[in-house]
């Protein structure tokens, strides 16, 4: 006999992705990659790159009824040019999230999943952390980086996570979320708050493995339309890269063909004197809902090294 819950119960699976290909060349300036995020190439050497990660991803809803929903979301990375996985030992490197939820009730998931904290900083960057213009982990995160196992994969997701993401209260939501260290490392904690009200966003977070190795972002902007500024300030403490504070302001301009943006990090490690500062630009011009071609350039230089410039340029496809 079929319950009065299944009967109502309704469920899609989506198949989605990016495909993107680009052609990145930097000089040979000794500012290390870290400080120029998105570079990751040979000096003065024409390279294949991609400019946003290129991924193939499903995600299924489950209307349960009674206002509430399941779902799931499995996404993996590779790279075009060789179609090799972006990380040898997590297939599903992207995220791998089941969720149960309810409009009014907010959302508890489990699986692997990005850092609460990572919500505030991708919103923080204009180019969402993608191409050599990025402002990304060194700038937006103050190059924190709390552990190195494989497994964790990247600084900005956690494996082994619970969390509960709340509804959206009067423009006010929020994220908590644990990951537990299964014997191989301390169980981690990751938070965030925001408003979000017409054209005005502020956010605050948090990602902490323990006393020693934290980090806390603020970070806020202001749409006019015309121009969208945004500011972040972030403190990371211990980690694989020490303590550091770094600051970022950016500004996004939309126009009828695309977009356009122009950002500046700077960042202070507190063990050497190596401050580093990176400007970024970039253009997307938009073929249409799915497809755009950018172009972008990236320049960073860390104290006693000698200034590091790249460029980009490709397409990408999204589906």
């Amino acid at each position: 006999m079929m319950s009065m819950g299944a009967a109502h119960a309704q469920s899609s699976v989506v198949i989605y992705g990016i495909v993107d290909q680009g052609i990145v060349k930097a000089n040979s300036g000794t500012t290390p990659g870290a400080m120029l995020p998105g570079r990751g190439v040979n000096p003065d050497t024409w390279n294949i790159k991609a400019g946003n990660t290129s991924r193939l991803g499903f995600r299924g809803h489950e209307d349960l009824g009674a206002g509430l929903y399941s779902r799931f979301q499995i996404e993996h990375r590779f790279a075009m040019d060789t179609g090799a996985s972006s990380n040898a030992t997590v297939f599903w490197l992207g995220r791998s999230v089941v969720a149960l939820g309810g409009k009014s009730l907010g959302e508890l998931y489990a699986g692997r999943e990005y850092s609460a904290a990572y919500t505030v900083a991708l919103n923080a960057d204009p180019t969402f952390w993608s191409y050599v213009s990025q402002l990304g982990s060194a700038y937006t995160y103050a190059s924190y980086t709390p552990v190195a196992t494989s497994i964790e994969a990247s600084n900005i997701r956690w494996a082994n996570a619970v969390g509960y993401k709340t509804p959206v209260w009067g423009g006010f939501s929020g994220e908590l979320q644990t990951a537990l260290g299964e014997g191989a490392r301390k169980r981690a904690s990751s938070g965030h708050a925001q408003f979000k009200a017409g054209a005005l966003w502020v956010a605050g977070a948090f990602d902490r493995l323990d006393s020693n190795t934290n980090m806390q972002i603020v970070a806020g902007g202001y749409d006019f339309g015309v121009v969208y500024p945004k500011a972040s300030y972030t403190r990371s403490k211990g980690g694989v890269n020490g303590d550091a504070k770094a600051f970022t302001v950016s500004a996004l301009v939309p126009f009828s063909f695309g977009r356009a943006y122009l950002s500046y990090g700077s960042l202070s490690p507190a063990a050497n004197n190596r401050d580093s500062d990176m400007i970024g630009a970039g253009v997307q011009y938009d073929l249409s809902k799915r497809t755009l071609v950018y172009l972008n350039l990236g320049t960073a230089e860390q104290q006693t090294f000698t200034r590091t410039t790249a460029f980009d340029f490709g397409i990408k496809h999204t589906f």
